[in-house]
């Protein structure tokens, strides 16, 4: 791996364990998403999280082309792209969103939108073989998936419901949504918006079916949910006064041709001009909250029970412990801000060429192939998937320890995948 920031290899160093993480995001209009990605990469470069998995909710086919692109520049495809399929159309991108054009003009492991995978699915794969409450699952789009995650029933992989795989397994959903200033407030968009909003930008006006999913999530998650409102990223938005988080700018020091760079001017470029690149950062500070805690950034406001009601508006309530909460910024805006962009702006890694270990006590048994998980002791490479092979044919790759096949006759092959896309040596079952 290459050197990164000496502060960021310092903090690694304190860090007692690796965050297992989901990413579920909506990459398409707002460069925000490509940040939070950026940020992400570096953190797993130091040590701080292993990325499982990132999931698309919106509902553009070059939204996950795009995610897979990121994945590739920072030399990381192995890690799963999902995507969220219950759409009753995908669309395509149009010229003024940059996923149309990291789609496009950068290299990827998907070669269409149709090969990326079910992010419910995806979702499913992954708890039924985690750790119990080893998940830190961050939402920094729309609920899409998390709705149909909750929604879910048993599988060939899982004889539990979706409710029953985020209780046992996910340690914490944090998300990117709603309105807490002084614990109410109104949705801007993620989870759904609020007419109340309408006369300040269209795209604020309430969309019924991502309030519903919202609501939904909320009032159904068994995790410890907590929000960022809007508040803490654009605190001036509607006249709140409540100061802006602004990162972006530095990513012009970046190579011309830097992933994260290009996604913040070709947004700027379609809205009068790329020169300044600054956005506020709501994602990001969820997801910096997310993986680092509360530190000295955010104080967090925790047992409590978040309301979304119909029209948008947001409460939270103290008297009622659901796990539920928000956070607020307990430092300079700058300050915030400054931390956020550094780590946007983390080194590119090496191609991690070391394989992952071997997985361990491949059996069969009523159908199901099932090992133990492996590990990848290099400092930011780790597992994200295993390929499985019959009489020397690779016939699936897994993204938990386990495998539903009813033709148990022949050599399977078992070898873990690294998110570099490294395999390791094959684990050996022949019937």
């Amino acid at each position: 791996m290459k050197k990164v920031y000496l502060l960021f290899t310092l903090f690694a160093l304190s860090v007692n364990a690796q965050k297992k993480v989901i990413l579920d995001t909506d990459p398409s209009f707002d460069p925000d998403d490509v940040g939070c990605m950026a940020m992400l990469q570096t953190m797993a470069s130091i040590g701080e999280c292993d990325i499982l998995a990132v999931v698309n909710s919106t509902n553009q086919k070059e939204s996950a082309l795009c995610i897979s692109a990121i994945n590739q520049f920072y030399n990381r495809p192995g890690i799963p792209v999902g995507d969220y399929k219950g759409y009753a159309r995908k669309i395509n991108a149009t010229e003024n969103t940059y996923d149309f054009h990291i789609a496009k003009d950068y290299p990827r492991p998907l070669k269409n939108w149709e090969a990326s995978l079910d992010g419910v699915k995806l979702y499913r794969e992954i708890l039924e073989s985690a750790e119990d409450n080893s998940i830190t699952i961050i939402v920094v789009g729309t609920m899409h998936n998390l709705y149909g995650l909750l929604k879910s029933t048993p599988d060939e992989l899982s004889a539990k419901t979706g409710k029953q795989l985020v209780a046992e397994k996910v340690a914490l959903v944090a998300t990117m949504g709603g309105n807490f200033l002084n614990n109410k407030g109104w949705d801007r968009t993620n989870w759904g918006g609020a007419d109340h909003l309408c006369s300040y930008t269209d795209w604020s006006c309430l969309n019924e079916e991502r309030n519903r999913m919202c609501r939904y999530v909320i009032e159904n998650c068994p995790a410890p949910f907590m929000a960022s409102g809007w508040e803490n990223g654009n605190g001036d938005y509607f006249n709140a006064n409540n100061g802006n988080v602004m990162s972006g700018q530095g990513l012009k020091k970046l190579p011309e041709n830097h992933i994260a760079r290009v996604s913040y001017e070709k947004h700027f470029e379609y809205r009068g001009g790329a020169e300044s690149i600054t956005r506020h950062s709501n994602d990001q500070i969820a997801l910096h909250y997310a993986v680092r805690g509360e530190e000295t950034n955010y104080t967090a406001f925790t047992n409590g029970t978040i309301v979304l009601k119909e029209n948008g508006e947001c409460l939270w309530d103290d008297s009622t412990n659901r796990q539920q909460g928000h956070i607020q910024k307990k430092r300079n805006d700058t300050l915030i801000a400054e931390e956020i962009e550094a780590l946007m702006m983390g080194d590119v890694p090496e191609l991690d060429k070391t394989p992952p270990s071997t997985p361990q006590h491949l059996t069969y048994k009523n159908g199901l192939l099932t090992w133990d998980a492996c590990e990848d002791l290099d400092r930011g490479s780790w597992v994200v998937a295993y390929n499985i092979y019959k009489d020397g044919v690779f016939i699936h790759q897994a993204y938990g320890t386990r495998y539903a096949t009813e033709e148990a006759l022949g050599t399977f092959e078992i070898r873990a995948v690294n998110a570099s896309g490294t395999e390791g040596k094959a684990a050996i079952l022949r019937n």
